[in-house]
């Protein structure tokens, strides 16, 4: 998502339900495959943190947390850290699948 900024709460945080919604789809699917016999002994996000990408100028970020470049590279949490702690604290999943073929 180019420009995470847009989407900074009135308490600072990046709410980026978007990132949820990806990383909840993926592991609905992955548990599926496993269920199926897939060989699956888990699942890896791309980046704890942000990184960025020269790729698309740089403009994208990718992590659960946020690495402020204009604040001394202050580090905070994005709404999807705090989804995902609760994730692995509760070991339950609940996501609203879309599950049609496209």
């Amino acid at each position: 998502m180019e420009n995470e900024a847009q989407f900074r709460n009135a308490d600072g945080v990046i709410a980026d339900d978007y990132r949820i919604r990806f990383i909840s789809e993926h592991l609905w699917q992955t548990l599926r495959a496993k269920e199926d016999g897939a060989n699956c002994h888990g699942y890896m996000l791309w980046a704890f943190t942000d990184n960025v990408s020269p790729m698309n100028a740089f403009k994208n970020r990718y992590g659960l947390i946020e690495i402020d470049l204009q604040n001394d590279r202050a580090r905070r949490p994005k709404a999807s850290a705090r989804w995902f702690r609760q994730l692995r604290d509760s070991r339950e999943l609940t996501a609203d699948i879309d599950d049609e073929w496209r």
